[in-house]
């Protein structure tokens, strides 16, 4: 990983292998660029037909007389609409040319001087640490692509803002460096992550930081989780529970995250079709948002105290495994009638929200792929919430909207309720009436909360990124979404 340090320096006689400008729309040159323009000797910002200042385009020139090798101009769009997200995807523009270009390893950039406030240099460090990340653990590099090179990020900043630059660029640093770890875990491939192996990836992640208790299927069996253990009963790999627990020295409230960690999802014995199962090694994307949420903890000096609860199974075909039609029992005693086994997550989530319950916590949040009526609802770039608090749900998109992950409040409404309902058990685990899916989930979920403080979000859309929908800082594959909103909803309760 990088490292991003920032200084009070004149951009022209700064030394680095690329210097990073901005553009707006129309070829207007952002702050901070017009003695680099003076010292290239252009008059204004060079237009190309693939160069017009239109967010996430990128030109690079010869830097003749500077003390760079060359200067990148990163599109920026219209000069009303650039916030600190727009930073964010622009340094990792920068940071997807850095890697395609040999020997550069000290990026400068002069960024910061378009809104110097110490978000924007925040996220400038996340966006080139998230921009910088390739996975290719498993292929050899196609022609052209190339790990990043550079070393370092330097982030030229106005001097009235020096000397708070640092601390905001090694807080962005940490956000990024978690999303990257969740990253990781999601683009294993299933066959490397089964339960077992999964928890023992999250004990070796969260350790440094948190106290770590591996619950396995005996203990679960015996401790009745009976939902969690019988979606993980077609797999010849066993589930597990994953606790963490993060205790600060003074601690100022506390919280429970939830993780749903199903490692592969079949479908079940309601068998997935088509290209149903493409992409479900990313179905344990909550439980590794949360985890390496987990993880950073510690170096942001958070004073909440933490616990997580991931809940580990893979939902396979077998000769043991839950039918339609079952009916299962989970924590709290509560009776759940099976209908259909592909909707096994909320089975998972609602064990652990039973059990998180328990201990009163001042509020749980739990993190899941859950529906794909979420997807067709707000598309594949944002997540959906949903919380029986307003002050919980408020806290999560204020932090969600200074990350920049995309988040859209859901309502509750307990009309849908009644769609649970079943002749033979308690609850049925999904609604006997189109529509709304995601909606009637979250009110599954509910149910087992036990009326504390909570919040759920699902992140089936942006968890996991096809070529097409790849950009700028969030990449093919996994994106790590919703890990950095928890780490910075947890700073602001420690802040409160």
């Amino acid at each position: 990983m990088p490292t991003v340090r920032t200084a009070a320096a004149d951009p022209l006689t700064t030394s680095g292998d690329l210097l990073v400008v901005g553009a707006f729309k129309g070829g207007i040159a952002a702050p901070g660029v017009a003695a680099v323009l003076d010292a290239l000797g252009l008059d204004e910002v060079p237009s190309t037909a693939s160069f017009r200042g239109e967010a996430g385009q990128r030109l690079r020139l010869a830097a003749p007389g500077l003390a760079v090798g060359s200067v990148l101009f990163v599109g920026l769009g219209r000069m009303d609409a650039v916030d600190a997200e727009g930073l964010r995807r622009a340094a990792g523009v920068a940071a997807s040319e850095a890697r395609c270009l040999p020997g550069v390893e000290r990026v400068v950039t002069t960024l910061a001087h378009l809104h110097p406030r110490a978000s924007s240099i925040t996220a400038l460090a996340e966006g080139f640490v998230l921009g910088g990340h390739v996975e290719r653990r498993f292929r050899e590099p196609r022609p052209g692509e190339a790990d990043l090179t550079a070393t370092e990020l330097l982030v030229l900043v106005p001097s009235s803002l020096a000397a708070a630059a640092q601390g905001a660029a090694e807080r962005g640093v940490v956000y990024a460096e978690a999303a990257v770890r969740a990253r990781a875990l999601v683009d294993l491939p299933p066959d490397r992550k089964q339960p077992p192996e999964l928890a023992t990836r999250f004990a070796e992640l969260c350790s440094p930081g948190c106290e770590v208790t591996v619950r396995d299927e005996d203990w679960l069996a015996a401790e009745g989780f009976g939902a969690l253990s019988a979606v993980g009963r077609g797999s010849a790999a066993p589930p597990r529970l994953v606790e963490l627990r993060y205790r600060p020295a003074r601690p100022t409230g506390t919280v429970t995250l939830v993780g749903k960690g199903i490692t592969f999802d079949t479908g079940g014995v309601s068998l997935k079709r088509g290209e149903g199962m493409a992409g479900m090694k990313a179905d344990m994307a909550g439980a590794a948002a949360v985890a390496a949420a987990c993880s950073a903890l510690a170096d942001l000096g958070v004073t909440v105290e933490v616990t997580a609860l991931l809940g580990l199974a893979e939902n396979a075909i077998g000769a043991d495994a839950q039918r339609p039609g079952d009916v299962v029992t989970a924590r709290d005693g509560q009776t759940i009638e099976v209908l259909d086994t592909d909707a096994e997550g909320r089975l998972v989530l609602a064990d652990l929200l039973a059990y998180a319950a328990e201990s009163r916590p001042d509020a749980v949040v739990d993190v899941a792929t859950l529906t794909g009526t979420a997807v067709a609802a707000l598309g594949s770039y944002a997540s959906a919430l949903f919380a029986s608090d307003d002050d919980v749900a408020s806290g999560l998109a204020q932090a969600a909207a200074a990350t920049g992950e995309a988040q859209w409040r859901l309502p509750l409404w307990s009309d849908l309720e009644r769609f649970l309902d079943s002749d033979v058990a308690d609850v049925a685990n999904i609604g006997d009436e189109p529509g709304g899916g995601a909606i009637v989930a979250a009110l599954f979920l509910r149910r087992f909360t036990a009326g504390l403080p909570w919040a759920h979000l699902d992140i089936a859309g942006p968890a996991l990124l096809s070529k097409g929908l790849a950009r700028d800082h969030l990449p093919v594959g996994a994106t790590g979404v919703a890990t950095r909103t928890l780490l910075a909803w947890l700073e602001g309760r420690s802040a409160a």
